[in-house]
């Protein structure tokens, strides 16, 4: 696993001869003006807006600029663009919750809504993942056009993909009339789900419609995706995948959604084998309103039923899935940063011959990053308006504002920056939040080529030292079979039992415990010294133990991940163990399950 100081660069710069370390004077104009230009289209459609109208943190930039809109000369733009940069603050989600809290008042009244954050009504309301187990959040995504996913991926031109997505819905928005009339409906659901059913067109009202139809180059019916059991909807995906041999490419969210369909494929492998060889579905829980649907597209295959029977002893071998699809070409899923740990079991499962591909680098507030090249590189879009704090990995700066925030064109390779976006969805200067840094540039159009460091707030605090999420992440994976075994899914926690507080660690590992899981600890505590100096400093003060590992039973995370989902309702494509967790409930349910503390 990449340490902080390393770059990704240096890992694939020979598959990445468009990469420049530093933009051309043309590349350099040509991005300040699509960016410029973008960032005019953006204010105005939204200054507008309920928000931009009303938001008391917009005021002076309302009272700076009083052009009309529509379009603007060259130097009224400039004098927009100057305003915008003097005088628009930061804002956070406590700026929007007053405005995006009236679409929940019932009735929801068009004169509240419309127009609320931008131009017309949302397609969908984005929900947050609430991984930190804080209040969950809501963005409006308006119908706007959005990168391509697949360009570049082999799904793009496969015609058998096996998708493990998830359309789900947690409400519908009804916008009324005074009158009563109904005007527009959108749903409430996650950004992929979102962003999925605008794909395919989807409307609220058709869901039932939708449950029946099966796309020719999806392997499960759409119905599977509404299934809202988690296990039940992992394996119907698998059960019409295994149903299906030609199957090209597999898409899940995360590495450890992965893992969790081997995991539940395995353990179910005979009722899935005689479901196919019968073609009778099984009645999973969760999965009775979608049965019919999908019954209409399962067949018995007693062929297929033998040809799986064939491969079964070699069951968790290398390149396992490629014996069970040997036309399998490409996996799709986030296998880099807290998701480290699932890679090595991930490429044991591929084998050296299928490719390895980031979905991209995706929030519910945007789509910062389109997936470039390896696992953790990508290319800044180029549809939204960003700007770039400069950041340090080791403290966050009361003196980080908006006059230090620098646009794309003028971004440094090498250094590091939280990202700052303004969106045609209606956000302005909003922090994302996020710790990356900057690789290089494409030479075609000059786009800033970035990697995925950290969450910035994510940290485990004792007194003056805050360490930071990448390095509790780099320190876990810096442990080896020899010492505690291969971990392969991970959370960590501010461990106060003994006299002097330190990091914890609850694992999971792939196989057996190792032959020295004591000196695991003293590995871990390497790295962390290593990479945070206030922990070398707290050690040798006597005020930081020596951190901890507690190991819990297979299947601990999966089942943790379940839970979630049924408890706090979370999307399964959002679904997580964060690498920093902070719940005590959560904390608990994980702690239940230890085995082992080294």
């Amino acid at each position: 696993m990449l340490g902080p100081a390393e770059s990704p660069i240096r890992h694939v710069a020979n598959y990445l001869p468009k990469v420049v370390p530093v933009l051309t004077p043309e590349l350099s104009q040509g991005l300040k003006q699509h960016y410029e230009d973008g960032l005019l289209e953006i204010i105005q459609r939204n200054r507008f807006s309920r928000y931009g109208t009303e938001s008391p943190s917009l005021l002076a930039f309302r009272d700076s600029l009083d052009e009309p809109s529509g379009t603007l000369d060259s130097s009224a733009a400039e004098v927009t663009l100057e305003t915008f940069r003097t005088t628009v603050p930061f804002s956070d989600y406590a700026m929007y919750e007053p405005f995006v809290r009236k679409l929940f008042e019932v009735p929801c009244k068009k004169e509240e809504v419309e127009n609320l954050l931008s131009t017309g009504y949302p397609s969908f309301i984005a929900i947050s993942s609430s991984t930190t187990g804080k209040s969950m959040k809501y963005f409006p995504k308006y119908a706007f056009p959005h990168p391509d996913p697949l360009e570049g991926s082999v799904q793009a031109t496969s015609i058998f993909n096996c998708l493990v997505m998830h359309l789900w819905t947690k409400r519908t928005f009804d916008v009324r009339e005074e009158s009563g009339q109904l005007i527009t409906q959108f749903p409430l659901c996650s950004i992929s789900a979102g962003l999925t059913r605008a794909m395919f067109n989807m409307k609220v009202d058709q869901d039932q419609a939708v449950m029946a139809v099966k796309v020719p180059t999806i392997t499960s019916p759409l119905g599977v995706s509404f299934i809202n059991n988690y296990r039940s909807f992992i394996v119907m995906h698998a059960l019409f995948a295994l149903q299906e041999r030609r199957a090209e490419t597999l898409y899940t969210p995360f590495g450890t959604t992965l893992i969790d369909f081997i995991t539940f494929m395995d353990e179910e492998w005979d009722k899935l084998l005689a479901a196919i060889e019968t073609g009778i579905l099984p009645d999973f829980e969760g999965a009775e309103h979608v049965h019919s649907y999908l019954q209409s597209y399962f067949f018995a295959n007693p062929e297929r039923v033998a040809e799986l029977r064939s491969i079964e002893t070699m069951k968790g071998s290398s390149g396992w899935l490629k014996k069970i699809w040997p036309n399998f070409k490409e996996y799709t899923g986030i296998v880099s940063g807290p998701f480290s740990g699932a890679l090595s079991k991930v490429q044991w499962y591929l084998g050296p011959d299928v490719r390895l591909r980031s979905p991209g680098y995706i929030l519910s507030e945007c789509w910062p990053g389109l997936p470039y090249s390896g696992l953790n590189l990508y290319k800044l879009a180029r549809d939204e308006y960003y700007e770039f704090l400069p950041a340090s990995q080791v403290e966050i700066s009361d003196e980080e504002t908006t006059a230090c925030l620098i646009p794309p064109w003028q971004v440094e390779t090498g250094k590091m920056y939280e990202p700052v976006v303004t969106s045609r969805d209606g956000l302005w200067r909003y922090r994302l939040g996020d710790l990356i840094r900057m690789e290089g540039f494409d030479s075609n159009d000059g786009s800033p080529i970035m990697s995925f460091v950290e969450r910035r707030h994510a940290e485990i605090r004792m007194m003056e030292a805050a360490v930071p999420e990448a390095v509790i992440v780099n320190a876990i994976f810096s442990t080896t079979e020899k010492t505690i075994g291969r971990v392969v899914d991970f959370t960590s926690y501010l461990d106060s039992r003994a006299k002097l507080p330190t990091i914890g660690y609850v694992v999971e590992l792939d196989g057996d415990i190792g032959p020295n899981p004591s000196l695991a600890r003293q590995e871990v505590l390497a790295v962390l010294k290593a990479q945070h100096e206030l922990v070398q400093h707290k050690i040798n003060a006597n005020n930081m133990g020596l951190p901890t590992i507690r190991i819990v039973e297979r299947g601990t995370f999966a089942e943790f991940r379940h839970w979630r989902v049924e408890s706090a309702g979370i999307s399964f494509m959002q679904v997580k163990v964060p690498a920093i967790l902070k719940d005590e409930t959560q904390l608990e349910r994980l702690l239940k399950r230890v085995v082992h503390e080294a």
